[in-house]
C-alpha cells in the first residue's frame, strides 16, 4: 500500500471532517458556504461515505488525539509537529520545481538543510528565524498549476474529500517525495507508519476545537465542509495564499474566540489535502 504526506493529509481531511450529513443546529455557520458552483453528481453516496467516516473519527482518532493532547507535554507535541512538517519539505520542493516557483523550491531545500541539521532532525525550526518560510505544496496543486480541471467532488472512505485531480495528485506525490526513497523495505515501511499514526494524532489533537465548532455551527455540516474543501483547493492551487478566499476568512473568523493553550502550534489545515495539509 503507498502512503505519502498527500496520502495522510486526505486522511486528516476526513477524520477531522467526516460527520453526519445533516446538522440542524440555530445557528449557521456561514451564508457563503453556497455550493450551487460545486459539482457533487454523487452527494448521496458521498453523504453515505462522509457519515461512516465521522463514525472512525468519532471512536478512534477523536478519542486518541485527546489523550495525547492531555498526556503529552505542549513542548514534545511541538517538536512532533516541527518534525513532520520538516519531513514534507523535500516533496514540497519537488513540487515547487515542477511548478517553475525554483526561489520557493529554493526555500524548502534551504528549510529541510539547515532544520535537518541546525535544527536537530526538524524538532526545532532556526530556518524560520533566518526568514525561509515556503507553503506546503502537492502534486494536486501542481496539475491544478499545468491546467487539469478539479473535476467532480467525492468523499472516499477513510481518505475523505477529493477530486480525480487531488485524487491523481495524491498518488503521484508518494512516487515524487524523496523521503519514502531512503533505506530498506522495512525501513520504509516503518517510516511511512510513523508519519501515518504520528502524523494523523497530532494534527487531529490541533484542531479539536476548530471542528467541533464548524459542526456544531452548521446548519449542513457536509455542505460545509464540502465548499470549505473546494474553496481552500482553490486558493491553494492559484498559488497565492495571502488573497485566498473570503470564504476561508470568513469561517476562521467563527474561531477568532477560541482559547487555546500556550503550547499551541497553529497550524494551516487548508491543505488537507487537506492536507494539508499536512506534515506526513
Amino acid at each position: 500500500m503507498i502512503y505519502s504526506r498527500t496520502i495522510i493529509a486526505f486522511i486528516f481531511c476526513v477524520l477531522l471532517l467526516g460527520g453526519c450529513s445533516s446538522n440542524p443546529r440555530s445557528t449557521e455557520l456561514n451564508s457563503n458556504l453556497n455550493a450551487s458552483s460545486i459539482s457533487d453528481p454523487f452527494e448521496a453516496l458521498n453523504r453515505v461515505t462522509f457519515s461512516f467516516n465521522s463514525i472512525f473519527d468519532k471512536t478512534i482518532v477523536r478519542p486518541t488525539a485527546l489523550v495525547y493532547r492531555g498526556v503529552v507535554p505542549g513542548f514534545v507535541r511541538n517538536r512532533i509537529t516541527y518534525s513532520l512538517d520538516n519531513l514534507s519539505m523535500p516533496v514540497t520542493a519537488v513540487n515547487n520545481l515542477l511548478q517553475g516557483e525554483l526561489s520557493k523550491a529554493g526555500i524548502a531545500s534551504s528549510r529541510f538543510i539547515i532544520n535537518s541539521t541546525i535544527g536537530i532532525l526538524g524538532i526545532f525550526d532556526p530556518a524560520s528565524s533566518f526568514g525561509l518560510v515556503v507553503e506546503n505544496e502537492d502534486f494536486g496543486q501542481t496539475l491544478a498549476v499545468w491546467g487539469v480541471p478539479s473535476g467532480p467532488y467525492f468523499v472516499l472512505p477513510f481518505l475523505g474529500p477529493s477530486s480525480p485531480r487531488d485524487f491523481t495528485g495524491l498518488l503521484s506525490t508518494s512516487l515524487l517525495d524523496p523521503m519514502y526513497q531512503i533505506g530498506s523495505n522495512n525501513n520504509q515501511n516503518a517510516f511511512r507508519s510513523y508519519r501515518m499514526g504520528v502524523g494523523v494524532v497530532d494534527f487531529r489533537s490541533q484542531n479539536i476545537e476548530i471542528f467541533d465548532d464548524l459542526q456544531n455551527n452548521s446548519l449542513d455540516y457536509y455542505a460545509a465542509v464540502r465548499s470549505f474543501y473546494n474553496q481552500s483547493r482553490e486558493s491553494q492551487s492559484s498559488n497565492n495564499l495571502e488573497t485566498g478566499s473570503d470564504l476561508e476568512d470568513d469561517i476562521f473568523d467563527e474561531f477568532e474566540d477560541l482559547e487555546l493553550d500556550d503550547s499551541y502550534v497553529a497550524v494551516s489545515y487548508t491543505h488537507l489535502t487537506l492536507p494539508t495539509t499536512p506534515y506526513v
